[in-house]
């Protein structure tokens, strides 16, 4: 039993006898009333008949006189002859105050033990609430600590995919330098291969400067270092300013970028990153896709978005891959794919990019073969 189950125990029980007592002490003083009264009758009686007081005070005193055992009766008759029943006798006297001080002193305890225990229903109630609440919080706190660990798992494994990413993307070009520096340090090399070796360790070191330029953009918008500033401005500047990030490349390989003609129009977007994601998925196209084709891009607009298609005449994309090759360093499985240039960032950051505007990037089989990039952004 608890210590406040007690207390409430104690204060019921002392109400209770201060209500017993008060009930002896309204007890003694009614049958002092009545002594009193008895008293006041024989002194009356003995005055008359100052010769029957011994009977006198044997009525009186509850005592019947031998051979009279009908004097209740005749004395009941004698009142009623004169006017006096029993009614009357709970109208006089002390007897009505007296029996209405024990009612009301019974009133005052029930209702005491009635309040009492209200009172220590609600403190019980509220208890009860308070300790549901407890409980709530505490396991509202226990699922947001899982969370946080989860999340720190999660941050911890993707750390290590990372770095084994990195390693393994670094891992070609330093190989393809540390060779050819060994192979002209210690062979003798006619000056035409001499300026081969040259021209491959140029392309390395390009390589891994564009590899650390992909890693430095990618870190910078996963940590939040760089910050998109979304602002209302023309689409039709940014898909210039994509299309112009790789008009020479493409130039080069003979291959044409056709705007289809469309109303300009303002939505909130960040212009410089969003002409980034854009310029990725034009490069993947130019990159992948033969010499002499077209990429086509195709503006759309819904009630509240609006959708790009670029779509290129290159050797497409198998339905399995078409989800992984958003994901970070995927380059795909075939040969050819993986002869080409490349690090795997482009497309991934072109997702993050569009996701973090609340618009969305798929990929899907061209109308040539080819692959159809979508990507929405909305409106506003």
């Amino acid at each position: 039993m608890d210590q406040r189950k007690r207390k409430r125990i104690a204060l019921a029980a002392g109400l209770f006898f201060l209500a017993f007592l008060a009930g002896i002490v309204l007890t003694v003083k009614a049958a002092r009333q009545n002594y009193e009264s008895t008293a006041r009758q024989m002194a009356a009686l003995a005055e008359e008949i100052p010769e029957s007081e011994a009977v006198f005070a044997g009525i009186l005193g509850g005592k019947d006189t031998p051979g009279k055992s009908d004097q209740t009766k005749k004395g009941k008759e004698l009142l009623a002859k004169y006017g006096y029943h029993f009614a009357d006798s709970l109208r006089l006297g002390a007897l009505p105050g007296y029996a209405g001080g024990m009612a009301l002193i019974l009133a005052a305890g029930l209702l005491g033990c009635a309040a009492f225990s209200w009172y220590g229903w609600k403190k019980q109630k509220s208890a009860r609430a308070q300790a549901e609440y407890l409980e709530e919080k505490l396991k509202e706190e226990k699922i947001r600590n899982q969370q946080m660990e989860n999340a720190l798992r999660r941050e911890e494994q993707e750390t290590k995919a990372l770095i084994t990413d990195i390693s393994h993307q670094l891992k070609t070009p330093v190989a393809s330098l540390k060779m050819s520096y060994e192979i002209v340090d210690s062979t003798e090399l006619s000056r035409e291969e001499a300026r081969e070796f040259q021209e491959k360790e140029r392309e390395d070191v390009d390589r891994l400067a564009r590899l650390l330029e992909a890693f430095t953009q990618m870190s910078k918008l996963e940590t939040g270092m760089i910050r998109l500033c979304p602002q209302k401005a023309s689409l039709q500047k940014t898909l210039a300013k994509a299309v112009a990030g790789v008009y020479v490349k493409a130039m080069e390989k003979g291959i044409s970028i056709e705007t289809q003609e469309f109303d300009d129009i303002l939505i909130c977007h960040d212009p410089g990153w969003t002409a980034e994601a854009f310029a990725n998925v034009l490069d993947n196209g130019v990159k992948y896709a033969p010499s002499g084709t077209r990429i086509t891009i195709r503006v759309t607009k819904m009630a509240s978005l609006v959708m790009v298609e670029m779509e290129d005449e290159g050797p497409g994309i198998p339905a399995k891959e078409r989800n992984r090759i958003f994901q970070r360093f995927y380059r795909g499985e075939s040969e050819s794919v993986r002869r080409k240039e490349g690090s795997g960032v482009g497309l991934y950051l072109t997702r993050q990019i569009l996701e973090r505007q609340g618009g969305t990037v798929c990929v899907k089989n061209g109308g040539n073969g080819g692959s159809n990039f979508v990507m929405t952004l909305p409106k506003r």
